[in-house]
């Protein structure tokens, strides 16, 4: 039966849909594409997001008696590059999706997206906008959003006396994402917010960022570096200073594992304030535990953050198709509107109306473990997994989503 090959990710609700969809035999495969950062410092992002679809699409495998071929290409995390290359995909590759995209490249295709004309789901981009007001019939989204993070914020610094009382700020590159990360924190009432840095993309001093926030009282400090080696740069520095004695550095969306692994003890500085994706919660989850166990086997590591939001995003997808029974791109978007599907994120569905994910948002500490782990032996923990009924409106009207009819 076609339920066979997805029974490590079942869709729920679509039992009698996929039961009867009728084998087809052996043909030419279905092009999906990845449009991820492949290169210089954020390369070990992009490794994680492809090798995290890589994996789902290996245990999911042939959709609607399909092999996935997936084509793939770089992004470089530039907006016109972004653009240039998924035109390239629909255009001359032929594909049936579009999978990996993080902020920059999301943002950058959402007013070509109708030119484009197949899914893009994006599992790695921050603004709210995106799924909120400026929402578009082919971009869904299956990481949590910035407004959501406001949500988890606001809740860890109630469980935190520590951050309660804390002087906080915003320290990070001076990108699009970083500044919505700000204005996060400084939408969170409770709080007593004294100010942020924000340094080029390309700086490597990170002295006088830190020198600022010292000289600001900061206790509590919200990293909004973009994730891959300068990140561990920032860290690395940060401790040299002995900042981290001084105040709580604080993920807004968690560490990669990789870096997790490259920081060590270090790690154990930082508290999550809602992680995108979390292979622990495999404790809990048996689909996570499903992915972890195929994702160290297929690339001999530990699945990090952005690979379990990939692998999310990817199930998503082929489920979809399975269950529109073909890889047309506007009978795929009317599967991804109504499907749910176990996935390492735990059960996914999109926000009735709309392209946002009903995601948790991960919270807790980074510890050492006892016994490593899939060859981890630093990993956040799982304290809460946040559920996005307490972070977002039940339908996508009310946070201003207004998609186009038919």
């Amino acid at each position: 039966m076609r339920l066979s090959r997805i029974s490590k990710f079942a869709v729920i609700g679509a039992m009698t849909c996929l039961s009867t969809v009728p084998q087809i035999q052996a043909q030419e495969a279905t092009k999906v594409g990845v449009l991820t950062i492949r290169s210089g410092s954020g390369a070990p992002v992009g490794d994680d997001i492809l090798a995290g679809i890589q994996t789902a699409t290996k245990m999911f495998g042939p959709v609607n008696g399909r092999p996935i071929e997936l084509i793939v290409e770089e992004s470089q995390w530039n907006a016109q590059q972004a653009v240039t290359k998924a035109t390239k995909l629909v255009q001359q590759n032929k594909v049936a999706a579009i999978l990996g995209t993080s902020t920059v490249e999301a943002l950058a295709l959402l007013p070509v997206a109708d030119r484009l004309g197949v899914p893009i789901v994006t599992s790695n981009s921050g603004s709210a906008a995106l799924t909120r007001e400026n929402c578009n019939t082919w971009v869904f989204r299956t990481n949590g959003e910035d407004l959501m993070s406001v949500e988890a914020l606001r809740y860890l610094i109630s469980q935190n006396e520590k951050l309660r009382s804390a002087k906080w700020f915003t320290l990070g590159h001076d990108y699009p994402f970083s500044r919505l990360v700000a204005k996060t924190v400084q939408s969170v009432k409770e709080i007593n917010y004294v100010g942020d840095s924000f340094a080029p993309m390309d700086t490597t001093d990170w002295s006088p960022h830190i020198a600022r926030a010292r000289a600001m009282g900061a206790s509590a400090i919200m990293v909004s570096v973009t994730l891959g080696t300068p990140l561990l740069q920032f860290l690395q520095q940060a401790n040299d200073f002995g900042l981290p004695k001084e105040a709580q550095l604080v993920a807004p969306i968690g560490l990669p594992d990789w870096l997790v692994a490259k920081l060590g003890p270090l790690s154990t500085t930082l508290i999550s304030a809602g992680s995108w994706g979390a292979w622990r919660y495999e404790d809990t989850e048996p689909a996570t535990k499903a992915f972890n166990e195929a994702f160290h086997k297929m690339h001999g590591r530990v699945s990090g953050m952005q690979a379990v939001q990939a692998g999310g995003a990817a199930m998503m997808l082929y489920s979809a198709m399975a269950k529109a029974g073909t890889a047309e791109p506007k009978a795929v978007v009317r599967a991804l509107e109504t499907i749910e599907v176990r996935t390492p994120l735990g059960p996914l569905k999109f926000q009735p109306g709309g392209r946002q994910a009903m995601v948790p948002l991960f919270l807790g500490p980074y510890e050492k473990l006892d016994p490593p782990r899939y060859g981890a032996e630093y990993a956040q923990r799982v304290d809460i997994a946040f559920p996005a009924s307490k972070s977002l409106p039940a339908t996508a009207a009310e946070v201003g989503c207004k998609l186009k009819a038919g």
